[in-house]
């Protein structure tokens, strides 16, 4: 099948001013992890771009909007060519901390084709990675992404009130650490969102996985420091505030991910959070890649994120 072309609008950064912000240090606040947010202005230049987002007929995609300094915090925004008072799903990608991009196979372009038909704006976002900033430092930059989102939702006919999060693997790690605690988003801006969906990730109790045989990208993400093991586990930090989810787990999954979001489900649900498990007869990668695909398993997610809104 040959490629389709379609409308990219490139941003191009022209002016920055910055917002200075106090910073407190985690765990109860991430906001010392992350550049403080930018009020960036942007040049849109329309261009022809051809391949990657031939998945996503109908739509203008506004390519790498900066939401930092660092060349890695950019995201990408699909927005329906009609559109009014949109709701805004924010894709999170995986990668084990330490690689992944918002453009991979599976990330962005089923998706964002299947939700943008809804009339949703979808933005995948690229944050800063291992070696060079660990987990928490991540997190702070998907808040510092969400503020900016959130300050240029009208520019985008989009809601600002109907965001939901969305993150795959080493990303569903930290969209459910944000949504657990909205409060450590708050401290790079942003406000509070709809809720969430956590695609695969067996990253939800990070003591626990710490504490028994695991994988060694595990040590390169969160070393030997009990107590930042603890910061950055979901189920040791979600707090009554946090915000209803629905996580995602493969039933033919080697990680038993369904157990662990089980036992998330349960810490959430002590702590007053409901939590949504949906267990699929798929393998951990097509948690991923099949999401936005025409399946039972894409209208069970589409419908809990319909009813957040």
């Amino acid at each position: 099948m040959g490629f389709q072309l379609f409308k990219v609008v490139t941003a191009q950064c022209m002016t920055a001013a910055v917002v200075l912000s106090l910073f407190a240090t985690a765990p109860a606040s991430l906001a010392a992890s992350a550049n403080p947010l930018f009020d960036f202005q942007s040049d849109p230049l329309t261009t022809e771009f051809r391949g990657a987002y031939s998945g996503v007929s109908g739509a203008t995609v506004n390519v790498d909007v900066p939401y930092g300094l660092d060349d890695a915090q950019k995201y990408d925004v699909y927005m329906p060519e009609n559109r009014s008072n949109a709701p805004v799903i924010v894709m999170v990608h995986g990668g084990d901390w330490k690689s992944g991009d918002k453009q991979d196979s599976g990330v962005a372009a089923d998706k964002a084709g299947y939700w943008v038909a809804k009339g949703y704006i979808f933005i995948s976002l690229n944050y800063r990675l291992l070696p060079k900033k660990d987990p928490l430092i991540q997190a702070a930059d998907v808040a510092l992404a969400i503020a900016n989102i959130q300050k240029s939702a009208s520019n985008w006919s989009a809601n600002k009130s109907k965001i939901v999060l969305m993150g795959a693997g080493a990303g569903g790690h930290l969209v459910a650490l944000l949504s657990s605690n909205p409060s450590l988003a708050s401290d790079q801006g942003a406000s509070v969102w709809a809720g969430a969906v956590v695609l695969e990730t067996p990253a939800l109790n990070i003591p626990a996985i710490m504490s028994s045989e695991h994988a060694s990208i595990y040590d390169t993400a969160f070393g030997s420091n009990v107590e930042f093991w603890e910061d950055s586990s979901p189920s040791h930090l979600v707090a009554s505030s946090g915000l209803p989810m629905m996580v995602v787990c493969a039933t033919e999954s080697s990680s038993n991910t369904c157990a662990r979001a089980n036992a998330f489900a349960q810490a959430a649900g002590n702590a007053g959070v409901t939590i949504n498990v949906s267990q699929q007869p798929i393998s951990s990668g097509e948690v991923n890649s099949k999401l936005g695909l025409a399946s039972s398993y894409t209208n069970t997610v589409a419908s809990f994120v319909d009813s957040l809104l």
